[in-house]
């Protein structure tokens, strides 16, 4: 990524990171993996676009599909396919855990293994491409907000009183209120997607 130069960033973050240090450190905990990417692909007709959705949500073919996708890396783990059907076009959101990596890579080349498998159930089906944008990748969408892409964790640090006032030079009250204006009213004021 870029290397931040930005002055005061860079010296309020280091004073966040001080704040959350004196008072004993952060937890996190991965409350979901799953990495996704979704190929769309093309029918004659948006009944034929329906078979292959209903084929691919059928329990028993989910488990045939799995064992494909897997086979592609030690690592990726299949978990879900969700379909969406545009007319004649169908979007497939597959979604994998992908152990320490960001997987990116092993969950197209599992993708691409399940497309190949698929083209030879239906071979009237033509692949338009391994991403339909409904993955959705490096941009805000709600299907990420809601259903999760990547890792979903929670992080805690419970920062005492006189940390407050000593690193961050402020007053519990007001951090608090400030929380309030800006991340929930300012963000609803904004639009923003998840709303805060």
């Amino acid at each position: 990524g870029n290397s931040i130069t930005e002055g005061c960033l860079v010296a309020s973050t280091n004073r966040g990171c001080k704040a959350i240090f004196v008072s004993g450190g952060a937890t996190s905990i991965l409350l979901r993996d799953g990495m996704t990417r979704a190929p769309v692909v093309r029918f004659a007709t948006a009944k034929r676009a329906a078979e292959m959705k209903f084929f691919v949500e059928d329990p028993i073919n989910f488990e045939t599909l799995s064992l494909v996708f897997n086979k592609s890396s030690r690592f990726a783990r299949l978990q879900s396919i969700q379909c969406a059907i545009a007319g004649k076009n169908l979007y497939m959101r597959y979604s994998c855990s992908t152990g320490d990596a960001m997987g990116m890579n092993m969950v197209s080349k599992g993708v691409q293994n399940v497309l190949d498998y698929l083209q030879n159930e239906y071979p009237d089906m033509d692949v338009m491409g391994i991403s339909g944008n409904f993955c959705s990748d490096k941009k805000p969408a709600a299907v990420n907000w809601i259903e999760g892409r990547g890792k979903s964790v929670v992080c805690e640090a419970i920062i005492k009183e006189e940390v407050v006032k000593k690193v961050l030079k402020t007053e519990v009250a007001a951090l608090v209120e400030l929380n309030m204006l800006k991340n929930l009213t300012g963000s609803a004021m904004a639009g923003a997607l998840g709303g805060f």
